[in-house]
């Protein structure tokens, strides 16, 4: 067991910078040090933790598992250090610079990002915003490797590593042309009616099978999927030009149908469980003043959506 006592602090900084880059040239450049001093390092620390940590590989160097299991303790570790001396009141968004990275589903950030971007123009001018739209597995690993910097889905993961947030939920509508011949059935559209019409299922991960279709077969009930597509950029264009129906929450058919003309609304005519929307964030980011205030900037986006529905 390693004594705290024989722990230098400083090679907990060189450490965490060499398992993220897996390269002691790109973890020397990063932490402004020398090849030399930051292969001495690597030496001190393998000896210290008693495990090579970096090994060969026909790809290049690759983490042993200790050292795959040291990551994110040892960045939850550093960032508690480094929020311990900075003063949590002190950010101004008005003269920050930077840059917030979100990841999600297209169908989670499309309520949100347009109305934050909004908000950031006016009140941080200087940040800048950055879009991942992927699935759920894939932008739960982008969280934890640190590539974003909130993650919003509708499935908050239990993790020691990871903090969450409930945003907002709402019921499930289908989206449809405005001329649609289910458009005249408003609320009282049936069951019949709905499944009897084509449906197009947005999923970035390319699964033609997803939450609604879940609900659908818990009742013993199936639609069918004419088209899958990976985000919600061409729907409008399908649904207008065809006969399909889309089912989204609530809050994405009101985006679209006051956004884009010729598109309708209506509830799915089954009671199903609301889907909620979470943000998700590294316990290592949880004091981080510029964090703090992006979180709470969603938050309040959120709340005002809720509140006008």
């Amino acid at each position: 067991m390693v004594s705290l006592a024989n722990i230098d602090l400083n090679l907990l900084k060189v450490l965490d910078v060499l398992l993220e880059e897996k390269n002691v040239t790109r973890a020397a450049q990063r932490l402004g040090r020398s090849q030399p001093a930051t292969s001495n390092a690597l030496s001190r620390l393998r000896h210290m933790i008693g495990d090579p940590l970096l090994v060969r590989s026909k790809n290049g160097m690759m983490l042993t598992n200790r050292a795959e299991s040291l990551r994110q303790p040892l960045r939850d570790i550093i960032a508690s250090i480094e929020n311990t001396f900075v003063e949590i009141d002190n950010f101004d968004p008005a003269s920050a610079s930077g840059l917030f990275t979100i990841g999600g589903p297209d169908l989670m950030t499309l309520a949100i990002v347009p109305r934050l971007f909004e908000r950031l123009h006016k009140s941080a001018p200087g940040m800048d915003l950055h879009i991942v739209n992927e699935g759920r597995q894939k932008v739960m690993e982008s969280l934890h490797q640190g590539i974003i910097d909130l993650a919003i889905d509708p499935w908050p993961e239990e993790s020691p590593w990871i903090k969450r947030q409930y945003l907002i939920d709402g019921e499930y509508y289908c989206l449809f042309r405005a001329d649609h011949p289910i458009a005249d059935q408003g609320d009282k559209l049936g069951m019949t009616d709905f499944l009897n019409y084509s449906h197009v299922l947005v999923d970035p991960s390319g699964v033609r099978f997803g939450l609604f279709d879940e609900m659908l077969a818990g009742r013993g009930l199936e639609r069918r999927v004419a088209l899958s597509v990976a985000n919600v950029t061409m729907v409008p264009l399908l649904l207008l030009r065809s006969d399909l129906i889309a089912v989204f929450p609530r809050l994405i058919c009101s985006v679209l149908t006051e956004d884009i003309n010729g598109l309708a609304a209506s509830p799915v005519p089954l009671p199903l469980k609301r889907i909620q929307a979470h943000m998700n964030w590294l316990v290592r980011n949880d004091l981080d003043p510029k964090h703090r205030w992006l979180r709470k900037e969603i938050s309040q986006i959120c709340a005002d959506m809720a509140h006008r529905a």
